[in-house]
């Protein structure tokens, strides 16, 4: 299944509902779209904008397509069901506040535009309205990076990856994976804050390298080779075991 064809079977779900004109695929499946639209898709995210809107759009979703009870994440607003064999994480539009060495932030409810700030990448940052297939760049550099083929945080990179060290390690998969370059900020604040990725869980880690094992052996050698020149390496290789 595509995400156009995900799309025109969720627009016949929320039509004539609270979710029709507030319901958005948001994030990577959208960056994806753009990239390659007839790419088939294994998963995908929907941001709502309604207060509680992903945990109410799952529990809608299971009774419109008969499916098991989502999994829910109460205190981030998020939800996780499976609609025709697609993986798909429901949430509302919100806003995000790390407390002080903290990695888990508190979230609100916020506007679509607020939302697109708490993302790790503008090319991430893209929505598109499920009921019209409108495709929104709220923070204006989506679009331009994606056609670039670069990666830029949204806000400022420094603060970016001490609010959340992982977005590091993301940065550097999605260069290698997308075949993407970093823009000289970002890169710089890579390594001035490659000490972090120490801080970080072996789960998260370990689900990050799970992704890399899976690309064929030239990309695993560049991914290896943009760790060891962003100073990584020896932060993440004393996290889990690299191969």
């Amino acid at each position: 299944m595509t995400l156009r064809e995900l799309r025109e079977l969720l627009t016949r779900a929320i039509k004539d509902t609270e979710f029709e004109n507030h319901t958005y695929f948001a994030g990577g499946c959208v960056r994806d779209f753009l990239l390659n639209p007839d790419a088939a898709i294994i998963e995908a995210d929907i941001a709502v904008e309604l207060p509680e809107g992903g945990i109410k759009l799952a529990y809608f979703f299971q009774e419109k397509f008969n499916t098991p009870a989502p999994v829910i994440h109460k205190s981030f607003g998020t939800a996780k069901i499976i609609i025709e064999g697609i993986k798909i994480e429901t949430v509302m539009t919100r806003s995000e506040k790390y407390p002080p060495g903290r990695r888990h932030p508190y979230v609100q409810f916020a506007d679509l535009y607020t939302d697109c700030l708490r993302r790790d990448f503008t090319i991430n940052a893209l929505y598109q309205e499920i009921m019209t297939g409108k495709v929104l760049d709220p923070c204006q550099k989506g679009f331009a990076d994606l056609q670039a083929r670069v990666i830029r945080c949204v806000q400022d990179p420094f603060h970016s990856f001490v609010e959340d060290p992982l977005r590091i390690l993301r940065a550097l998969r999605f260069a290698v994976t997308l075949d993407f370059e970093i823009t000289a900020e970002t890169l710089s604040a890579i390594k001035t804050n490659a000490h972090l990725v120490s801080t970080l869980s072996a789960n998260r880690c370990a689900d990050e390298y799970s992704r890399i094992k899976q690309l064929p052996a030239e990309k695993i050698v560049q991914w290896k080779k943009l760790l060891d020149e962003t100073c990584v390496l020896n932060y993440l290789t004393a996290k889990i075991p690299i191969r």
